[in-house]
């Protein structure tokens, strides 16, 4: 056979079954990376009496949430996690939930739930967050998905919301829960 016949019946095979092939042994797979979970709190340094009057007035009218902590700033916890370039990964998802909750777990059907702000800063300083909001009753946060671009190096978490910590969290609280997962090389 001639070695142009034997090129063309190569080529047609090719887009079958392929002439050469490579064996590739990576494998891929799923994986959390890093996660973490806390309870937002109040600084430490503002009135404590202003703070459970506040807390009172809100429990009362809920609606009027804005209005009752108005004043009141809250402790920013910050958290890190790293993406290892030897992972090759694909992606990287982050997941946030928000619980919030009042006395005796009475949750009203709507209105303001609480306050959220977050910050997710890549090692480039790129920002990927959403920034301050305020969660309400019936939209509550529940495996919020965040898709991050794959940045290899130590990412920055930062993350404050309303919620009392100690005996005032029988009255009212919030909670978060984080967690990162990536798609990366085994």
């Amino acid at each position: 056979m001639n070695k142009s016949y034997l090129f063309v019946i190569c080529l047609i095979f090719t887009s079958f079954t392929g002439c050469i092939t490579e064996q590739d042994s990576s494998t891929y797979e799923f994986f959390e990376v890093w996660s973490g979970e806390g309870q937002f709190a109040p600084e430490s340094n503002q009135d404590q009496g202003e703070l459970i009057e506040a807390i009172g007035n809100m429990s009362e009218n809920p609606v009027q949430f804005q209005q009752a902590l108005h004043n009141t700033s809250w402790v920013k916890y910050e958290h890190n996690f790293v993406i290892e370039s030897s992972w090759e990964a694909k992606d990287v998802s982050l997941f946030l939930s928000i619980d919030y909750d009042t006395a005796q777990g009475n949750k009203p059907s709507e209105g303001p739930a609480g306050s959220l702000n977050l910050s997710i800063r890549d090692p480039e300083g790129g920002e990927h967050g959403e920034g301050y909001e305020l969660v309400t009753w019936n939209n509550e946060i529940s495996e919020r998905i965040y898709m991050l671009p794959v940045i290899a190096g130590n990412w920055t978490i930062v993350i404050s919301g309303s919620g009392l910590d100690g005996v005032g969290s029988t009255m009212y609280s919030g909670e978060y829960e984080i967690r990162v997962e990536t798609e990366g090389l085994i």
